[in-house]
């Protein structure tokens, strides 16, 4: 059988929240700085308090909107063809997304990214079979005008992946931007089907810039779905506990998707969450902490509680090194996200609390994704796999099993995982072939796959892409 699912929430707690939620957006409300969304949301009965741009949700409101939230959704790649599905208790994983600094694999330096990364980047998503969606990896430093520094990096992503695209920004004419460079490479009908996943977020404590509210408005002329990301800081943005953290997210989340199906009742979302831990001696936000990696399983618990999908962060990592910390904190926090359902998990690639990516770290993470995701296969029990028959057949100090049929047949089974980078088999022979270590295996795999050009955009879409691209920056 499979893993069971993890939890950290009893039902009651889980009920618990829930009702404190519904107190909060009925009494306290959030705030609204977009005056368009405002009018929209009081034109569909919503109280408005116009002075402070507050908007309240009474509970008969939020619980109709809930109810029209759509529990699956599927995804296409970008020639048109059925990817996944998201809602259906298969987690996918996800690289990127939106960093700034790369490591270059050349010097081992941090550097400001490039386009040039993000190309090749995508292009080692696209070869490798554990990355199912790719999220824009980082923000390009080497672009003509640095406010389209995610447009640039979005075409480049297209042009070298065929994979679903996750992308996220807080500025409407960037969104809606994204938005048609996808229209232009994508092969299939993108007012019907879903390439790209817009990811948006509120501002804790509880409001809502205006940028980001005009960029929901626009969102929702499209068939793009939203993922609505609160981004609460325990101590600093919200109340330093983890059930005040799971609170706060859970009320800046559910304002999101009550408006939106409120705007456009089934309109395709996802109930995300990147909460961050606060250290008090320093003052650095987290995003590898055990704390936030036990938030990703209750944050999976409360979107199932909705029946909504539900998007984390993960594999993360507060260190800036690829070092032992760097490999415990993402292995317990892919872990625990896949292990707990969550249905979309974004952050392949990253580390350095989601500032720096390098190729390496992809690759790495690849492999840690790969284990995952065998855990949580578990085993499987049968009479073929039991294999009694063969036990008593062969029996004590009987003839070897390497050379029994059952073994032949059993062996590309998928059952053990077969690893890229780890290190197996005697010392002699690791150190035969130069002793080295993940970080030096990856850097190897990532120069054999780098020019992969499989997910190459066809010559013709290319042309429209650059040519919408063109359209956008001038």
């Amino acid at each position: 059988m499979k893993l069971t699912t993890l939890t950290v929430l009893s039902e009651s707690e889980i009920r618990d929240i829930h009702h404190a939620t519904l107190d909060i957006l009925a009494s306290c409300g959030v705030k609204v700085l977009s005056p368009r969304l405002l009018d929209c949301l009081q034109a569909k009965g919503l109280p408005v308090d116009a002075a402070t741009q507050t908007l309240r949700f009474p509970r008969a409101a939020l619980d109709d909107a809930l109810a029209h939230c759509p529990p699956t959704f599927e995804v296409f790649d970008r020639e048109g063809q059925p990817a996944f599905i998201l809602g259906n208790a298969v987690p996918k994983i996800a690289a990127g997304h939106n960093a700034v600094f790369w490591v270059d694999s050349d010097t081992g330096q941090t550097r400001p990214s490039r386009v040039a990364d993000v190309e090749r980047f995508a292009r080692l998503c696209e070869r490798s079979p554990q990355i199912d969606m790719l999220g824009i990896p980082v923000m390009p430093q080497d672009v003509p005008d640095p406010r389209h520094t995610l447009l640039y990096a979005v075409k480049a992503c297209v042009e070298n992946c065929r994979k679903p695209i996750f992308f996220s920004t807080d500025n409407r004419e960037v969104n809606r931007g994204c938005i048609e460079l996808l229209r232009a490479a994508f092969a299939g009908d993108l007012d019907r089907q879903v390439y790209g996943i817009s990811q948006l977020s509120p501002t804790s404590p509880l409001f809502w810039e205006e940028r980001v509210g005009e960029a929901i408005l626009d969102t929702l002329e499209t068939n793009v779905p939203l993922a609505i990301l609160p981004e609460p800081n325990a101590g600093v943005s919200a109340p330093y506990t983890l059930a005040g953290l799971l609170t706060m997210n859970n009320a800046e989340c559910l304002s999101g998707l009550v408006m939106i199906q409120l705007l456009k009742p089934g309109h395709p979302v996802l109930y995300a969450n990147s909460w961050t831990t606060t250290d008090m001696r320093t003052g650095a936000a987290l995003v590898g902490s055990i704390e936030t990696t036990v938030c990703r399983i209750a944050g999976a618990q409360l979107a199932r509680y909705y029946h909504v999908p539900c998007h984390t962060t993960a594999p993360n990592s507060d260190n800036h090194a690829h070092d032992e910390q760097n490999a415990w904190e993402k292995t317990f926090s892919l872990m625990a996200s896949v292990g707990a359902g969550n249905d979309l998990i974004v952050n392949c690639g990253m580390f350095a609390t989601g500032l720096t990516c390098s190729d390496e770290q992809l690759l790495m993470d690849a492999e840690i994704a790969a284990m995952c995701r065998r855990l949580a296969a578990g085993i499987e029990v049968s009479a073929e796999t039991i294999a009694a028959d063969l036990i008593q057949r062969i029996g004590p100090q009987g003839e070897s099993y390497l050379t029994q049929e059952h073994t032949l047949r059993r062996l590309r089974s998928g059952e053990f995982f077969m690893p890229d980078l780890a290190v197996r088999g005697a010392r002699a022979a690791w150190e035969a072939t130069g002793a080295r270590d993940t970080y030096a295996l990856a850097r190897d795999l990532a120069a054999r796959w780098g020019n992969y050009s499989g997910g190459r955009l066809d010559p013709a879409r290319a042309d429209k892409l650059r040519e919408c691209l063109a359209h956008l920056i001038q």
